[in-house]
């Protein structure tokens, strides 16, 4: 997990090695390191605070950015002060007029966690998100029938131990992008593998000695610059 976790910080390092490389062959201009990092934290930043409505985080992420790049695009008459004090006014006002709809949205995101074991239920759907961060669940399910994964520059672990497949198929779908998943399934499950990969791989580790006289796992989605790995318990 520590490895999924650290995919996104990799693809940056990554790319930075990449610049130095082309910067050094001349073929990009001269960019400070420290500012390139500063303005990749503030998207990361950004992204996050977008996805948790945090009015904060959207606009002193981008008041910072319109700091560090107030040459280049021409906002040199509005920073530093006036366009921190118009995201600190905007952070405010946001907060007064939407801040208890994206309070009661977060609330429910939690909430959504009804059994304990960590999965969030949307109707009759079991749905697990990661985004920039690590994720462990456990589906736990006398009637499992599907669920979705949505991984993105991150790491999954979800347990089907506790899951029973009634009608003899059930269906996941992934959604994964710079990221990894590991699945664990019981020995007995077909697994169905109808994933869409580029830049990515589906593993089935460990093959059970009872697989095919059970229930199947019918896989769905894509993966993208990551991977997904099956092992059986």
């Amino acid at each position: 997990m520590k490895k999924n976790n650290n995919v996104f910080w990799g693809v940056i390092l990554l790319l930075a090695g990449v610049y130095i490389i082309i910067h050094r062959l001349g073929f990009l201009p001269d960019v400070n390191i420290v500012r390139l990092a500063v303005a990749v934290v503030c998207v990361v930043v950004f992204v996050r605070s977008l996805v948790r409505i945090e009015f904060g985080g959207i606009l002193f992420s981008l008041a910072i950015l319109a700091i560090l790049f107030s040459r280049e695009w021409n906002l040199t008459v509005i920073t530093p002060w006036p366009v921190l004090v118009a995201a600190l006014l905007g952070t405010i006002g946001l907060d007064m007029i939407f801040g208890s709809q994206a309070r009661k949205f977060r609330r429910g995101k939690r909430d959504a966690v009804l059994d304990g074991s960590g999965e969030f239920i949307s109707g009759d759907e079991i749905v697990v998100r990661c985004l920039f961060n690590g994720t462990k669940k456990s589906i736990s399910s006398d009637g499992f029938t599907k669920a979705k994964l949505f991984c993105k520059f991150g790491g999954m672990e979800v347990s089907f131990e506790d899951a029973v497949i009634q009608n003899g198929t059930a269906y996941v779908e992934l959604d994964v992008n710079f990221g990894g998943v590991e699945l664990y399934v019981p020995q007995s499950w077909q697994i169905a593998n109808h994933m869409d990969c580029m830049f990515g791989s589906v593993d089935e580790h460990r093959r059970g000695r009872d697989a095919g006289e059970g229930p199947t796992l019918v896989l769905n989605g894509n993966v993208r610059f990551g991977g997904v790995d099956i092992y059986r318990i």
